[in-house]
C-alpha cells in the first residue's frame, strides 16, 4: 500500500472516532446550531410586545407528555391550555416582572378572574395567578430563547376561558348568562358594584 492510501484511511478512521466521541458540551453547542439553521422547535412564532428590553419570541418549542419535557408555544397550549399567542403576549406586557436568581429568566405576572353576577353586584368566583417564563438569553439566530412557559398557577391545565378572558382584555367572551370575566396585572377586587364593562 502506498503513502497516500495509508494516509487517506488514517484521516478516514480519525473522522469516524472523531464522530463517535461527541461530549455533552459538543452536542449543546450542536444544538445551538440546529436553532439558527432551522431545527423546527426553534421557529419563532410571533415577536410578543415585551415589558422587558426589546420583544420576547414566542418559538414553536415542543412538548413531551411522556417526560413532562418542552418549552415555547407546544407547552404551553399542549400542557396548560392557554391557546391564543395575544394571551401570552398580555402577560408579557405586565409591569410585574421579577428575575430569577441569576439567571437570564424572568417571571411576569398577571390575572384571570370570573365573576357571578346577579342584580347589580358582581362577585368573583374564581381567580387565577398567571405565570409567565422568559428567557432572554440570545441565541445563534440572534434572537432570546423566549417564552419558556405560561400556566395557571395552582392548576396544570386553565379553563378554556382564561385564555379568550387575557386576550380580549376584559371583553366578553362567550359564556353563560351572569358571568362575566376579567383580567388585570393585580389581583382582582372580591366584588364589583356593577358588572364587569368588556372594553371597546
Amino acid at each position: 500500500m502506498n503513502r497516500a492510501k495509508i494516509v487517506a484511511s488514517a484521516l478516514a478512521a480519525t473522522a469516524v472516532l472523531s464522530a463517535l466521541t461527541t461530549t455533552p458540551a459538543t452536542a449543546s453547542a450542536g444544538a445551538q446550531v440546529r436553532a439558527a439553521a432551522g431545527d423546527p422547535a426553534y421557529k419563532i412564532l410571533k415577536h410578543l410586545d415585551y415589558s422587558g428590553p426589546g420583544k420576547a419570541s414566542l418559538r414553536a418549542g415542543y412538548y413531551d407528555r411522556a417526560r413532562d419535557k418542552g418549552f415555547g408555544w407546544n407547552k404551553v397550549k399542549k400542557k396548560h391550555n392557554i391557546t391564543k399567542y395575544s394571551a401570552v403576549e398580555f402577560i408579557a406586557k405586565s409591569p410585574n416582572r421579577d428575575r430569577v436568581g441569576k439567571t437570564t429568566t424572568y417571571h411576569l405576572t398577571g390575572y384571570a378572574g370570573k365573576y357571578r353576577c346577579r342584580n347589580g353586584v358582581c362577585k368573583l368566583e374564581k381567580q387565577y395567578k398567571m405565570i409567565l417564563s422568559v428567557n432572554q438569553k440570545v441565541l445563534r439566530d440572534g434572537q432570546d430563547k423566549g417564552v419558556i412557559t405560561m400556566y395557571c398557577k395552582g392548576v396544570v391545565r386553565c379553563p378554556n376561558w382564561v385564555s379568550t378572558t387575557l386576550a380580549k382584555e376584559n371583553k366578553r367572551s362567550a359564556a353563560p348568562a351572569g358571568d362575566e370575566y376579567a383580567s388585570s396585572y393585580a389581583p382582582l377586587a372580591q366584588r364589583l358594584n356593577a358588572p364587569v364593562r368588556p372594553t371597546p
